[in-house]
Order: structure tokens, then sequence, then C-alpha cells
């Protein structure tokens, strides 16, 4: 069964731009995974400085192997000082859903 994933981050105002950069690789690291079917990176718009990633993996066991991965301890290990607060994030699953991501 996919699994959804939303997680919400806050940078330190002098890190957003590091947190910016270590997100856009992360990004493009994780879209690679044989069990990745999304990863997006989105801001808000209205002024809030935070980001937001919406993920989708092909089951759980694909996205405990994304979070096992070097590029996934990497950036947890360099951004962890970078953030303002633990990242938010919700392990989601679908009820009714229209995917537009590739399978």
């Amino acid at each position: 069964m996919t699994v959804y994933v939303f997680a919400s981050l806050q940078p330190k105002p002098e890190h957003h731009e590091d947190v910016a950069l270590a997100l856009k690789s992360l990004v493009s690291a994780t879209r690679t995974e044989p069990g990745n079917t999304g990863y997006d990176l989105f801001n808000a718009g209205d002024g809030d400085k935070g980001f937001y990633l919406i993920e989708s993996y092909k089951d759980i066991a694909s996205f405990e192997a994304h979070k096992a991965s070097q590029h996934y301890r990497d950036y947890r290990e360099k951004a962890g000082e970078w953030l303002q607060e633990l990242p938010n994030v919700k392990v989601l699953y679908p009820l009714d859903v229209l995917s537009v991501h590739k399978t």
C-alpha cells in the first residue's frame, strides 16, 4: 500500500538558505530511490519561511529504507542545528487519493 508523508521544517532565519540547499540535494537523491514515487518540496509563499515536503513511497518498507539511506542521514546530521525545532512529520495512508506521481 502506498505511504504518504507530509513534513514541515522551520529553519532558523540565519540558516534559511543552508536548509534550502540541503533540501534540494535531498530531493534529488531521494527521487532516485527504488521505492520512492514522489518527493516534492514546497514553501508557503505567504511570508512563512518554512519548507514542506510531500513524499510518497510504494510501501512502508520503502519509507523505512529512505530513512536509512546515507543521503537522508547526511541531511539530518547537517540540518539538525539549522532548524528551530524538530521537523513535524506525519505518515499518512490513503483513503481516497488521485495520484499524480509516478508509479
